[in-house]
């Protein structure tokens, strides 16, 4: 009697395990319908269809290294700098050390890949990124978020295994997100991992004064204007 008491326990168990698990995976799915109902409800402040060239996404690439990356290496650089120097001192004053020549060597080494990897990491992006220069989107502003849809072409929407991307939802306070503006576009970071472009040329006069009334009010300090090097 014990055992199928405890089998009869377990098999419940498992019952209601099993109900919590399906309440828990609708409710995920009711969530997520609510959010994008909620998106399609608001009035979007503006809309409009942009793509990146190539050559604009290296120059915010750089843009975004120079903000975010450059500091760090500058640190490597001083840092490994003043420690090379010290050793080059001893060089001077005992030549044959050999281990002072090694380590100055290492120091000097450590700045060089420091600064050439930036530089290769940007490189490689760019040819990761040189196939969609021809891809489509839609940027979406709306008051307190905005969205980008990757537009499929007609001949992706006709194969037979062809899923749409999913459009990425940004709200103005969920999120680690900084904005640089310089003459020729608007270079949005999230989390100093992702980075999208919105190129002026796509855009009239009213839009970009939208999108920069809207960026600098909301993201105060995390809104900047750069130049263009």
């Amino acid at each position: 009697m014990d055992n199928n008491e405890n089998k009869n326990q377990e098999t419940e168990l498992e019952e209601v395990k099993t109900e919590e698990a399906v309440e828990t995976a609708e409710k995920a799915v009711d969530n997520a319908d609510e959010v994008e109902e909620a998106q399609i409800e608001k009035e979007p402040v503006l809309s409009f269809e942009y793509d990146v060239k190539n050559e604009e996404e290296e120059r915010a690439f750089l843009a975004f290294q120079r903000k975010f990356v450059y500091a760090h290496n500058w640190k490597i650089t001083a840092a490994f700098g003043v420690v090379a120097v010290l050793f080059i001192v001893s060089i001077v004053r005992n030549p044959s050390g050999y281990l002072n020549w090694v380590l100055a060597f290492i120091c000097l080494a450590i700045i060089v890949l420091t600064w050439y990897n930036t530089r290769r990491i940007r490189k490689y992006l760019m040819q990761a990124l040189k196939p969609l220069e021809d891809d489509k989107y839609v940027f979406t502003l709306y008051d307190d978020s905005f969205k980008i849809e990757t537009l499929p072409t007609e001949e992706e929407k006709q194969e037979e295994d062809f899923t749409p991307v999913p459009p990425r939802i940004v709200g103005f306070e969920d999120i680690s997100l900084n904005v640089l503006e310089n003459d020729e576009m608007f270079i949005i970071i999230l989390k100093k991992e992702t980075i999208y472009v919105l190129a002026k040329r796509v855009m009239n006069e009213q839009q970009q004064e939208t999108l920069r009334k809207t960026f600098s009010e909301l993201l105060d300090s995390d809104y900047e204007m750069i130049d263009n090097k």
